[in-house]
């Protein structure tokens, strides 16, 4: 629902433009999920290079948007080292024993350092190598637990097939809790506390979402992840659905503070990448630590 104040004059004619607006960008969701979804599954399923390829795509854009909002606020990032250091934090979960992760981290440090070099007199050095440097941990390192959890077979000792259940999995507790989340909101949302950082999150919405969450664990552990035990299901559960709306409003938060709206319309009715993968960036770490530590018990 939308909670901006109305006019008491063309009220009518506002609301019908809002409910179309509203019409046409669930429309617009439905039909990217139409279209997403199985390609998801698919590549998923595929595994190895085809999948990498996915997510290091949604960490090129994802950055790109990232370092165009920090620029929107006067920053100055390094948009390309930016980019090839998330491209190779993709590729060192992809092949950890072919990359040396230590060499990775101390370049990607010492080349940020060193281009701060190159115009002195610019103001706000400082942030733009800062920024650069999150832009990779919050864009990049998170994006690759999604490879990490498609390649965590090798480690779990299960058949590589497997690996696809794993990542559908954070995609499956993730979206069901956003689903509902803004379902719920939408219909039945009152109470805003978070009006500073998202006007439109409710308590409301927020609930729906963390029971959505539960139930969708249930229904995966019915369905594709035999894997996880009862109690696993309803701790997975819980998790995703707090998680996963930290991440809404962590993206919610930078996108406020850059004065910024959807922070691209790449995909139609969702916004950016950043606006589809935010609640995945902290629910993706999360499935993936509980799965290697709690549930197969990798030392």
């Amino acid at each position: 629902m939308d909670d901006a104040p109305r006019s008491p004059q063309g009220e009518g004619g506002a609301a019908d433009g809002r409910a179309k607006g509203s019409a046409w960008s669930l429309w617009l969701r439905i039909a990217s999920g139409v279209v997403f979804v199985p390609l998801l599954v698919l590549l998923a399923r595929a595994g190895g290079f085809a999948f990498t390829g996915l997510v290091a795509l949604e960490v090129m854009f994802g950055l790109r948007e990232f370092y165009r909002m920090m620029r929107g606020k006067g920053l100055h990032p390094y948009p390309l080292l930016g980019l090839l250091c998330g491209l190779g934090v993709v590729w060192k979960t992809f092949r950890p024993h072919q990359s040396q992760s230590d060499l990775l981290l101390t370049g990607a440090v010492l080349v940020t350092l060193g281009l701060g070099l190159r115009r002195p007199e610019l103001k706000g050095r400082i942030e733009g190598m800062a920024v650069t440097l999150f832009g990779v941990l919050y864009v990049g390192w998170l994006s690759a637990h999604l490879v990490l959890l498609r390649e965590l077979p090798w480690r779990a000792g299960t058949p590589y097939a497997d690996g696809a259940a794993y990542v559908l999995l954070a995609f499956f507790l993730t979206w069901s809790c956003d689903t509902a989340a803004y379902t719920v909101g939408r219909i039945f949302g009152r109470t805003r506390p978070w009006t500073r950082i998202s006007p439109r999150k409710s308590v409301e919405g927020a609930v729906g979402g963390l029971v959505a969450a539960v139930v969708a664990a249930f229904v995966a552990r019915a369905w594709f992840a035999p894997f996880l035990g009862l109690g696993d299901a309803a701790v997975l559960g819980l998790g995703v659905g707090v998680f996963a709306q930290v991440g809404d409003l962590v993206e919610s938060m930078l996108k406020r503070d850059a004065q910024h709206g959807d922070s691209s319309d790449i995909i139609p009715g969702h916004g950016g990448i950043l606006d589809r993968f935010d609640s995945l960036y902290f629910a993706a770490p999360l499935v993936f630590y509980y799965l290697k530590i709690v549930v197969f018990r990798i030392p």
